[in-house]
């Protein structure tokens, strides 16, 4: 049985060939990408045809005949992290919208599947790739990269002000390469301004002794030469706590994975540090752990922690014995997991700790007390990458030669967890 073609689609749906191929491809007019080049009744017809007919384009012809296939390449971590997951699906409709197919590799921050992502057969049919997160051994690969439409997110490291952002929370966009050789465009998260401002919110909010959750700790001076979205985070806390003049050290920045889990166990043992842990001190019977009891902790120290949290006063007890009365943690990811412990061992958030997060996840409207943090928009990162991407693919003619950087915007989204209220 003979294959269905393009021909046989637009005679059916009483078209042209050309305006069957832009039905289906979702052209739109140059200049103006809302607007479609086919009237919406018109691809609604041809779309119909094609579904009757069990249309499928032939990528090979395709190229053949127009040098392109219609498909961009995604090279994302991990698909079951709540930001990135939201990403892709948001690009991979903003693709469809304009006419693009979305081929999508999950690669663990792996820089083996990263590189094998960028040099296999399926990047070579894609158009062009967008690459996120990429680990330090493949923006090498990319700053040497030529001939093939990229934009990559947060590839710190490349050239341009890599996500510093600035004090406004409003994108940006620089020109700060023109190597014409090089079709490279990069999109950075606004890490230092958006941590910088968390920070702020929470000193603002009455927080004096801040935790950083998700990292480790480096010296003020070694920041300055940060080169991933943790350490960058974390040099605009540390920018902001200084301004504050309130204490940055060791014993106020902790590592964890960027897991709900991960902020869960880290908070967890923070917690049981301090005798306060769902397993160590029951509010009923001020029980004491083992453990704090063969350390040599006081148990009616513990005893005033618990009461302190059965009877609902102000917490000061518990916060001078946690050390911090704040948490800003370096993803939302990390930040509902330690939510959810403080919460388990009977610690009032906001009253007794605060917690703040970064990026603005969706999940986070329905924690409880809700999540505030630092909002980055998917929906701005999709159109900024696409855009800078299909401004490559349609640039045979050389007409987009600089290297071009943005910096996305940020806003403070106050859901509870981080305002008290002080009346």
């Amino acid at each position: 049985m003979a294959s269905v073609t393009l021909d046989d689609v637009a005679a059916r749906a009483g078209v042209s060939r050309m305006t069957a191929s832009n039905a289906l491809r979702g052209k739109t007019v140059a200049g103006d990408p809302d607007r479609p080049l086919v009237k919406p009744a018109t691809a609604a017809r041809v779309r119909k045809a094609a579904a009757e007919l069990g249309y499928r384009p032939n990528l090979a012809a395709r190229r053949l005949s127009s040098g392109r296939t219609g498909i961009i390449g995604l090279s994302v971590a991990d698909l079951d992290m709540i930001f990135p997951a939201a990403l892709a699906a948001t690009l991979s409709d903003e693709a469809y919208r304009r006419g693009f197919q979305l081929v999508t590799q999950q690669t663990r921050m792996s820089a083996d599947y990263e590189r094998e992502m960028l040099g296999s057969a399926s990047a070579q049919v894609c158009d062009g790739t967008i690459v996120c997160w990429p680990t330090r051994d493949t923006v090498a690969a990319l700053a040497s990269m030529r001939g093939h439409p990229t934009v990559v997110l947060d590839g710190f490291g490349l050239d341009g002000d890599a996500g510093v952002g600035d004090d406004g929370g409003a994108g940006a966009n620089t020109d700060a390469n023109t190597d014409a050789d090089r079709p490279l465009d990069r999109v950075f998260t606004p890490c230092v301004a958006g941590a910088r401002a968390a920070v702020r919110h929470l000193v603002a909010a009455g927080a004096r002794r801040i935790l950083l959750l998700g990292t480790s700790y480096r010296e003020p001076t070694a920041l300055a030469g940060a080169a991933n979205s943790a350490e960058l985070r974390l040099r605009g806390a540390c920018e902001a706590l200084r301004e504050a003049e309130l204490p940055y050290g060791p014993d106020l920045v902790r590592p964890c994975g960027w897991t709900r889990r991960s902020g869960y166990d880290a908070m967890t043992r923070i917690l049981a540090e301090c005798g306060i842990a769902a397993s160590g001190v029951s509010v009923d019977g001020c029980r004491v752990d083992d453990a704090a009891a063969d350390d040599g902790r006081n148990a009616s120290d513990e005893c005033c922690v618990a009461d302190a949290v059965a009877d609902g006063r102000r917490g000061v007890d518990v916060a001078s014995r946690l050390g911090f009365d704040a948490v800003f943690c370096m993803a939302d990811t990390v930040a509902i997991g330690a939510l959810k412990a403080l919460t388990d061992a009977g610690v009032r958030v906001p009253d007794d700790v605060m917690v703040m997060g970064f990026d603005g996840v969706e999940d986070g409207r329905y924690t409880n007390p809700g999540l505030s943090s630092v909002a980055i928009d998917v929906g701005e990162i999709a159109r900024v990458c696409l855009d800078m991407l299909a401004d490559r693919i349609g640039s045979g003619d050389g007409r987009v030669a600089a290297s071009r950087a943005h910096t996305l915007a940020y806003r403070i989204v106050a859901r509870g967890s981080a305002e008290r209220n002080r009346s």
